[in-house]
């Protein structure tokens, strides 16, 4: 996803692929594009836009705001046929400025970053703590600097968003040759830590995403305690075939705790050995709880983490596998 420019001077928004070389070329992202839509009602969500350049005045350097958390909707105009130009944000256009530096950033949704943040400009974004137990939706941001010194860019002022969380899924399996018992499942399930001491795993923290040449995603988590976080309970789901947890699971009645088909939105952070826990209960043992140990490891931003549990009687192995975002599957629904 990036911002692109389509006039010789006038500054136009937009969501573009960067593996097309068309300015004018869409992603593909109908949830995007959708939540970004005005409904009957009006309703809808943004991306939110800051936008500045600084150009030099009596030898100082001297900024002008072009956008300050302009809100980008995709809308029909009814006087112009092309669908490229139906991503505009409200207010007169702005025109390139020569001989200057635009610094511009990105949010989305709009609404929710900019209630979660103490700070939002064209050069950085922080605030919180933001808290994931409460929180499950994703966050997308962007950032970039180009400059007019060598005359008006021609070509798209590329701003990818990127996922500010990490993401877990667990899933859970019986072992090559293991039969369970009938109508085995599992009913519940959380992280823990496995005491009160210092650095341990934080479902809250602080963001910070700071610089545009080389935008960087930084989190400090906040308060740590050994309560279970992100629990959920359902009637029961069995694990003869590889199931995702954290997921409605169809029309079965239970506790849905994310809506992002069974992923599981975290604040990065590094997790160090014998600290964090996942701990389920199943159908047929009742109150027993079953805890597997997490390795040690460092979550990062924009990255999906599946841990994969493996069933066989009494014994439980933890297999993991570990993948970046797709750039253009990026939605606040987390749809992959």
């Amino acid at each position: 996803m990036e911002i692109i420019q389509t006039e010789a001077s006038m500054i136009s928004l937009g969501i573009s692929s960067e593996t097309l070389t068309d300015t004018r070329a869409l992603v593909n992202d109908d949830i995007l594009r959708t939540s970004c839509t005005p409904d009957n009602n009006g309703d809808y969500e943004s991306i939110g836009i800051w936008g500045q350049y600084t150009t030099e005045d009596s030898g100082q350097q001297v900024p002008f705001t072009e956008f300050n958390g302009v809100p980008l909707v995709y809308a029909t105009k009814a006087t112009d046929s092309n669908p490229y130009n139906n991503w505009n944000y409200p207010g007169d256009g702005r025109i390139w400025q020569y001989n200057a530096q635009y610094d511009f950033r990105a949010c989305f949704p709009q609404t929710l970053m900019t209630s979660l943040m103490t700070q939002m400009d064209a050069t950085i974004i922080q605030g919180g703590p933001i808290n994931t137990s409460v929180i499950q939706e994703d966050l997308l941001v962007a950032a970039t600097r180009i400059s007019t010194m060598d005359g008006i860019p021609n070509g798209p002022v590329k701003l990818n968003m990127k996922h500010v969380f990490s993401a877990l899924r667990f899933k859970v399996r019986t072992a090559k040759g293991y039969t369970t018992p009938d109508h085995e499942s599992i009913t519940s399930c959380w992280l823990q830590n496995q005491g009160n001491g210092t650095d341990l795993f934080s479902t809250s923290g602080y963001l910070v995403h700071s610089g545009n040449i080389a935008p960087e995603i930084r989190w400090y988590t906040y308060e740590s305690s050994s309560v279970p976080m992100y629990m959920w309970e359902h009637s029961g789901v069995s694990f003869t075939n590889e199931t995702a947890l954290y997921t409605a699971n169809g029309n079965r009645t239970g506790k849905e705790y994310t809506k992002n088909d069974g992923w599981l939105l975290v604040v990065p952070q590094q997790v160090k050995a014998e600290t964090l826990q996942f701990c389920f209960t199943m159908s047929s043992t009742g109150n027993t709880i079953f805890k597997v140990n997490i390795p040690a490891i460092t979550y990062k931003p924009a990255t999906r983490y599946t841990y994969i549990l493996e069933i066989s009687g009494a014994s439980v192995s933890l297999n993991l596998t570990i993948a970046e975002w797709n750039k253009l599957d990026s939605t606040h629904d987390i749809v992959m």
